[in-house]
């Protein structure tokens, strides 16, 4: 089963450019170094225009900080 998150675009951190999320690798780079997210568990990631989206496998604990934290945020 996959997990399906939305970062408004007002909560995305603002030392990003928001136009360079719309570039994949950029959007993945955001998930990795700000959210915490281990890259095993991103399945995709896309920027559109109501925000960050990210699907995630189901394979990790849901008492890791970093997924709380993105439960949190979005």
């Amino acid at each position: 089963m996959e997990e399906f998150f939305i970062i408004n675009i007002k909560k995305i951190d603002k030392s990003w450019n928001i136009e360079d999320l719309y570039i994949s690798y950029n959007a993945l780079d955001y998930c990795e170094e700000i959210l915490d997210i281990p890259q095993e568990y991103i399945l995709d990631v896309m920027m559109t225009s109501e925000g960050l989206e990210i699907t995630l496998t189901d394979a990790y604990d849901e008492d890791e900080d970093w997924y709380m934290q993105l439960k949190r945020i979005s």
